[in-house]
């Protein structure tokens, strides 16, 4: 009897131990499931909130877009609308919840490939950190590039020329670039490096600072960056960042003007080559967000503002999806959001 006990109590001990083993078992796959569920909710959040910010962004720059082509009558009013600051206009549209910040900068503030002489070309390659004698061989094919070959009297030369896919003609995108011998993507859209202290910088591109829609050669000292003011003949960089400094809080209303804020002389070299005249053509680049949410989404447009179209502008292109400078994401803060008149949106 004693025996046959002993044996019902290891039994039992052993089923008791398999059970607690099976318990475990069952709270581990519970957590794995429930850390399943979390991150699944996670990341449909962030995908919903990454959608939202889309579409906000869309409707940003549709609204900048509309209040450009129809100003407010009050000028003041427009200007505080799209208040110039650090070589961009602000203009923000917010919901409760929701903001997006749009800038608006004029192409003529970047060097146009179709007008740009191979000076201008070569000087803004070394302001982005390409060699002296790469820089000067890639100028030189930039220029060839958008050159008509006007040398080939021949039939037959004639004909194999409209049979190559690189024939010369103008750029008709800033991506054209990488078909230039030489060029990379890293020349054009920049690169992160690391030194050998471990610091880890972002060189920015060729992409940032040049165009094909500015149509002209004059370069508009409100909107243009460093590199592209130093790589107009005569301009270094220190002359660059002084202009750049003198037009932090306002633009620069005319010529006479810059020469009272920048001390110094102009060159005279530089004069032709520099205009504080918008164009009518502009980028916009909207960046929306959600308040508490880490989610961004950024859209570029380029646009053409003309009467003769039929809603006052053209669309020249559009970028679903466009990654800002730092420059730029500074600004994506609710703390920047001015007390001034924005576009809210108020939901019923």
């Amino acid at each position: 009897m004693r025996e046959t006990a002993r044996r019902g109590s290891q039994q039992n001990g052993m089923v008791l131990i398999a059970l607690l083993w099976i318990l475990v078992a069952l709270s581990l796959l519970a957590l794995n499931l429930s850390s399943t569920v979390r991150t699944e909710v996670s990341v449909a959040a962030a995908s919903s909130d990454a959608e939202k910010a889309y579409f906000f962004a869309r409707g940003g720059i549709e609204a900048a877009i509309h209040r450009l082509v129809y100003p407010e009558k009050d000028p003041d009013k427009q200007k505080r609308m799209f208040r110039y600051r650090d070589g961009m206009n602000h203009f923000w549209i917010n919901s409760r919840e929701d903001y997006c910040h749009v800038a608006v900068q004029d192409e003529a503030g970047k060097i146009d490939l179709n007008f740009a002489s191979e000076v201008m070309l070569d000087r803004l390659l070394q302001n982005v950190g390409v060699s002296e004698v790469q820089s000067s061989d890639l100028a030189e094919a930039i220029v060839k590039w958008r050159q008509p070959d006007t040398a080939s009297k021949s039939e037959a030369r004639k004909q194999e020329a409209e049979k190559s896919a690189f024939k010369q003609r103008p750029f008709s995108s800033v991506e054209e670039l990488l078909l230039i011998r030489g060029m990379n993507r890293e020349i054009l859209y920049g690169s992160v490096r690391k030194d050998d202290t471990g610091k880890v910088t972002v060189h920015r591109g060729l992409a940032d600072f040049v165009t094909v829609y500015a149509a002209k050669i004059q370069i508009n000292l409100n909107y243009a960056e460093p590199e592209v003011v130093a790589a107009v003949p005569g301009i270094g960089m220190d002359l660059a960042q002084e202009i750049v400094t003198a037009r932090m809080e306002e633009g620069i209303p005319s010529g006479s003007q810059l020469a009272q804020r920048v001390v110094g002389w102009m060159p005279g070299e530089a004069l032709p080559l520099i205009t504080t005249e918008p164009s009518n053509v502009y980028s916009l680049l909207a960046t929306a967000f959600t308040k508490d949410s880490r989610a961004r989404r950024s859209i570029r447009a380029v646009v053409k503002l003309d009467q003769a179209f039929k809603w006052g502008h053209d669309k020249l292109v559009w970028y679903d999806e466009y990654w800002p400078s730092d420059r730029i994401l500074a600004w994506t803060d609710v703390s920047r959001l001015p007390e001034g008149p924005s576009l809210e949106i108020r939901k019923n």
